[in-house]
């Protein structure tokens, strides 16, 4: 995928090869239903359409409202998808946010019934029991790429050329020995990847929207490249462009740096956690009713769906922080 040279003759499509193509996409899509993935939350899987193949889904929030942890939500529940399907395909996570270590965290913390943050700390009282945990993560099919305190003298710096070229020994069977066909790829988060010196450069006023919006672009391509969803993790602005009733629930343009993101997705999905705008206890309206602000409230808004499918809905849920699952609140949600 990678420093490949386009012969431009291959942008052109005659009307014969259109339609041609077109019925092949169908029979395709048809062909592959089952290698979509579902939306992880129940009841909103079935106003969020199945994510097929090929397919980019930004997950979007201002800083510290769940982004990275309903990433590793979605991973686990599409594991135990794949797992009931007899699915022999794998999960790769790819970040440069958080460590190898500390996303392993997580899941040893739903495990074991453990804080992520008192394992972190090393504050763990049973080590026997955080090793029969370990041994059951290790079974999970999702790979990562990312950096480790383990190899930290080795870590390659992970733009996004890097990555791709990883991916591609990772499916290619160069790295465990056998191809691997990837069920769904997730990105945390596009804002952080760094520089990729190998993309022509830019003023340096424009560098980061630029090289921003170069990624997007490129991750649609890994989508179709790669033959799977692709789920990325999106920061948002300080200051959201609308504020309505109180709800500081990401639009479709509030992602940092570039619009591209928003134009060049499929679908994205909206969290807001509202403990992190008011203080708990506080009372904010949602539905017609009033509900007092706790820490695990967490609201998820289907933004957009591209293909003439529904957006706009709002579903208030709560969060189990320490199995890292999400649920809806009762019926709680907003009418279209």
């Amino acid at each position: 995928m990678t420093n490949k040279k386009i012969d431009l003759k291959t942008a052109v499509y005659t009307p014969d090869e259109t339609s041609a193509y077109a019925v092949k996409a169908v029979m395709n899509i048809n062909d592959n239903k089952h290698r979509s993935i579902a939306f992880p939350i129940d009841m909103m899987d079935k106003y969020f359409a199945p994510v097929l193949p090929g397919q980019v889904v930004i997950v979007q929030a201002q800083t510290s409202n769940y982004k990275s942890s309903f990433l590793h939500f979605w991973e686990r529940e599409l594991a135990k998808k794949l797992s009931a399907d007899n699915r022999e395909e794998v999960i790769i996570h790819v970040s440069t946010e958080e460590s190898i270590e500390e996303q392993a965290f997580v899941f040893l913390a739903s495990e074991t019934g453990y804080e992520a943050g008192k394992i972190a700390r090393g504050d763990v009282g049973d080590f026997d029991k955080l090793r029969l945990a370990s041994v059951k993560i290790a079974s999970i099919p999702i790979f990562r790429i990312g950096e480790s305190i383990a190899r930290a003298d080795d870590a390659p710096e992970l733009y996004l050329s890097n990555m791709i070229r990883a991916l591609e020994l990772f499916v290619k069977g160069e790295i465990t020995g056998e191809p691997m066909k990837p069920a769904a790829l997730f990105f945390d988060y596009i804002q952080a990847f760094p520089f990729d010196p190998e993309i022509k450069g830019s003023e340096p006023k424009d560098q980061r929207r630029l090289q921003v919006r170069s990624d997007m672009y490129r991750l649609r391509t890994a989508a179709r490249y790669f033959d799977c969803p692709v789920i990325v993790a999106a920061q948002c602005k300080q200051k959201l462009n609308n504020v309505t009733g109180g709800l500081h629930i990401p639009g479709m343009y509030d992602a940092e740096e570039t619009s591209a993101i928003a134009q060049r997705s499929d679908r994205i999905v909206s969290l807001w956690m509202p403990s992190k705008t008011y203080m708990p206890g506080d009372d904010i309206e949602f539905g017609g009713i009033q509900h007092e602000v706790t820490e695990n409230m967490l609201f998820v808004k289907v933004t957009k769906q591209r293909g003439g499918l529904p957006a706009g809905k709002v579903w208030m849920c709560r969060i189990d922080f320490a199995k890292n699952k999400i649920a809806p609140d009762a019926l709680m949600h907003s009418k279209v």
